[in-house]
Parts: structure tokens; C-alpha cells; sequence
């Protein structure tokens, strides 16, 4: 054991860091973040770190370097090591040391906690200075790429059709090899619809657990990852909420989005008294989301926009559920005011009706393509779309709402275009959430610093003697 257990750290690099204090103004960006970095508790840190052997780096140090870095746009260890050689602002942050590329990658990757607990200060920070509006939070997800390529891919539906195909195959009639290649497609498939199964996933990506497919703009599909932000304030655009998973589209996640941030905002001191406000746009128009909506009032009033119609009669311009009146369980009446037939047990709980007399209705042929219309109402479903429809036509409602866009956007387009992190570099689980909670971390300080920067104009105005009022001449 040795004699004095605290964990010992590497020393500045005198010569260096000299030469970097000289090169780097005062005002420089590494200047102001290593200052704000100052203020993150990193004890917990410090105390994994031993006594014995070779001094490591101080966490601190470490924690100021990713934090810029990433705010320049250098997001993987090897360049970053790379550029120390040479950079003074980084050589300043890394305390004078050219820092090899291992020990950058160990710290980023082994440290997810250090960088949600420093996002979480930075928001209890700007709670301290106003920065955060409760009454202004939106909710929104964008998608990542994921360190993965598509022949890792494996997606349950088409392994089912597959091995549906692969059984009408008569084996019997191949050759040796024929039936050894056949036996190895077989596995494959089989393999890919228990994964996805145990995963309960429409997929999985083999190389990255995190990960799945998800539909990219452009109408392409690769693997990536789905990042939920809770953004408060259309000026200061901080970010006080975050989920990282593989789901395929925003369905039942604001329930988690907006939980996770309340209790972000209750730990960094706002009153649990203060009512919450947030936005959210159509992708989250599902009835786990209304629901949650609908029993939340109390404590959280949530804006949701209703969901466009689609469907194959809605893209061919039929009539939509609007020309439809749900009058009740009992009572839905078609376009033309006829009451429709029904109602069956439909699946998932949803009604089935149909139509009465649609051979001989003068307006068929707007209404659908087959001899009877049909149509599927989830009651439920209904009665809390017609609540929030109520609640968006409030008249405070639709100037609130269009505030999401200006807050919670500009989050993602800091990400992809300010830092040009469109793509995570890690596998594992742990490693994807470290990566990307400590971009959000920069983008977070990066706020602070920006609503702190203040801007004095000051203004001569010569004094008449006579009549003590300013001058007309300036």
C-alpha cells in the first residue's frame, strides 16, 4: 500500500505551457472554456485514479481539451493528438503536454457520467443567471450515423420473408456445396429474427448494439443512432434534457424526454411549484404521447401538433377521417350523412365500420376504389386528439408553439453543421453515450459563453450651457 493514497497527477509542462500562455490571447475561446471547466466537480474522477505507477493527466485538463476540441470540430482522438503538436490553444488546455492518442480515447470513451453531470451543472449555471425559460422547453429528436455499415444490418422482416423462401428450397436436388451455402443462409436468418426478437427491434446492427436502421433525409436508409433533446428558451437554446437509443422514429418517447428533464431542471434548483411548458411536433401525435399529455396537466402543459392524415385513399385524394362525424361508438356517419354499419372488434382494440349502400352513392368514386369504404376508429385514440386539439386552439397556443422550431433546432444544427459531428466514432453502448453527451457539453458551454458576452456602446452628447439639454450636433 502506499503511504499516501491520493492519486497524484502529472505536473505542467513548464516550457510549453510558457510558450502557449505568450501565443494565446486573453480572450481566446480555450481561455474562457478551461475557466468555465473550473467549476465542474470532477472528485469522483480524480479518486479512480491510483497513487502508484505513472502519474496520469489531470482529469480537469482532459475534460477542457474534448470540450474545445469539439467546439473546432475535431472529434477523434487522432487528430486531436495530431493537432497538439502544434496548436498553442490546445497545448494551453492540455497544461503544456502533447498528449498521445490512447489516453485521449480511454477518457472519452470511460467517462459518460463526468459528461452528464457537467451537462446537468451547466444548466443548474444558467439557472443561476436566468438563461433558462420552464415555460419555453421543446422536445425534438435527429438522427446520427451510427460506426456501422449496412452489411451489418440485419432486419427482421425481410429474415422472415427469407426464411419463408428458403424452406420452399428442395435440398434433396442440390449438390454438397449447394447445400452447405443454403445451410449457412438459413443460420443467418435465423439468427437475425431471434436477435431482433430478444431486442423486441424491428433491427439490429451486429457491430453496434445502439444502433439500428433508421430512414436518413433523402429517403435513405443506413444504421445511426436517435438523440431526443430537450431544449429550454428561444434565446439561450440550452440544452436541459437527453436521450440516446435506437428507436426508428420519436413514437411514446416524449414521456421519458419530458420526465428526464423536469428532473434535470428540479435538481439544478428550479421550484417544484413552477409549472412546466413544452412543444413538440407531429412525430410525437401518438396515443402514448397524448395520453401522457392528457394525465400530466398538473405539473407540465405540452403543446403536440396534429399528425397530417396519410394512408393510400388519403394519397390519392379520397376522402379523409375529417368527412367522417364520430358521433359515438354506436353512431359514425359517412360523407354523405349515412350511418355506416358496425361496429366489429377490430385489432388493438380499434372498431371496424363499413359502409351501408356505397354501390348506389353518387359520390363512390371520391370515397374509395373498393365496393365499400371502411373504416378503423380507435376510440381512445380519438377522445385525446380532440383534447389536444382543443388545448392548440387556445389562443395562447399557436405563438408558443411556433417557438419550438427556434429552440430546440438550432441544437441539432450546431451538431452537424457548427462542430460537423454528423457521425459517431464508438461501438459500445457506454461509449456512444459518452461520445455524445460530451458534444452536447460543448454545445452547452458554448451557450454560456455566447449569452455572456456583452456589448457597451457608448454615446458623447456635448451639453448646451445655456439650457443644460444635449446638443443637436453629435
Amino acid at each position: 500500500m502506499p503511504r499516501d493514497p491520493t492519486a497524484r497527477f502529472k505536473a505542467n509542462d513548464a516550457q510549453g505551457l510558457a510558450a502557449a500562455e505568450v501565443l494565446v490571447p486573453e480572450e481566446h475561446l480555450a481561455r474562457q472554456v478551461l475557466k468555465l471547466m473550473e467549476r465542474v466537480e470532477v472528485s469522483q474522477v480524480e479518486a479512480q485514479y491510483s497513487a502508484l505507477g505513472q502519474r496520469g493527466y489531470p482529469p480537469r485538463r482532459l475534460l477542457s481539451l474534448w470540450v474545445y476540441a469539439s467546439l473546432i470540430g475535431l472529434h477523434h482522438a487522432t487528430k486531436l493528438a495530431h493537432a497538439l503538436v502544434t496548436d498553442a490553444a490546445l497545448r494551453l488546455l492540455a497544461g503544456g503536454h502533447v498528449i498521445s492518442r490512447p489516453v485521449l480515447n480511454r477518457f472519452r470513451m470511460s467517462h459518460a457520467a463526468l459528461f452528464r453531470s457537467a451537462l446537468e451543472a451547466t444548466v443548474q449555471w444558467a439557472l443561476e443567471e436566468g438563461l433558462v425559460d420552464a415555460q419555453g422547453l421543446a422536445v425534438d429528436s435527429a438522427r446520427l450515423r451510427a460506426h456501422a455499415s449496412m452489411q451489418q444490418v440485419r432486419v427482421l422482416n425481410r429474415s422472415t420473408r427469407r426464411l419463408e423462401q428458403l424452406a420452399e428450397v428442395d435440398t434433396s436436388v442440390l449438390s454438397e456445396q449447394e447445400r452447405a451455402k443454403h445451410q449457412q443462409k438459413v443460420d443467418k436468418h435465423t439468427q437475425a429474427v431471434e436477435l431482433c426478437t430478444q431486442a423486441q427491434a424491428a433491427s439490429v446492427v451486429l457491430t453496434s448494439k445502439a444502433a439500428a436502421l433508421m430512414q436518413f433525409p433523402g429517403e435513405v436508409y443506413l444504421p445511426g443512432h436517435r438523440l431526443t433533446v430537450t431544449a429550454s428558451g428561444a434565446q439561450s437554446r440550452l440544452v436541459v434534457g437527453v436521450l440516446i437509443n435506437a428507436a426508428p422514429n420519436d413514437t411514446s418517447l416524449l414521456e421519458e424526454a419530458v420526465l428526464q428533464a423536469r428532473q434535470v431542471l428540479r435538481q439544478a434548483g428550479l421550484p417544484s411549484v413552477v409549472r412546466l411548458q413544452a412543444a413538440a411536433d407531429a412525430g410525437y401525435w401518438s396515443q402514448a404521447d397524448l395520453a401522457f399529455a392528457a394525465a400530466n396537466t398538473g405539473w407540465v402543459d405540452l403543446l403536440i401538433k396534429q399528425k397530417a392524415e396519410s394512408g393510400p385513399l388519403r394519397g390519392k385524394n379520397y376522402f379523409g377521417r375529417d368527412a367522417f362525424q364520430l358521433l359515438s361508438p354506436e353512431q359514425v356517419l359517412c360523407p354523405v350523412g349515412k350511418r355506416m354499419l358496425g361496429p366489429k372488434r377490430h385489432q388493438q382494440g380499434a372498431l371496424l365500420y363499413r359502409g351501408d349502400g356505397c354501390a348506389t352513392c353518387p359520390k363512390h368514386s371520391a370515397c374509395t376504389p373498393s365496393k365499400r369504404r371502411s373504416l378503423v376508429v380507435n376510440w381512445d385514440y380519438e377522445k385525446l386528439g380532440a383534447q389536444m386539439r382543443q388545448r392548440m386552439s387556445q389562443q395562447d397556443a399557436p405563438a408558443r408553439y411556433h417557438q419550438r422550431m427556434a429552440t430546440v433546432e438550432p441544437v441539432f444544427s450546431s451538431l452537424e453543421d457548427g462542430m460537423g459531428f454528423r457521425r459517431v466514432s464508438s461501438r459500445k453502448p457506454q461509449t456512444v453515450s459518452a461520445e455524445i453527451l460530451l458534444k452536447l457539453l460543448a454545445y452547452n458551454v458554448s451557450r454560456l459563453l455566447t449569452r455572456r458576452r456583452l456589448l457597451c456602446v457608448y454615446f458623447l452628447l456635448p451639453l448646451s450651457t445655456s439650457t443644460d439639454q444635449p446638443s443637436s450636433e453629435f
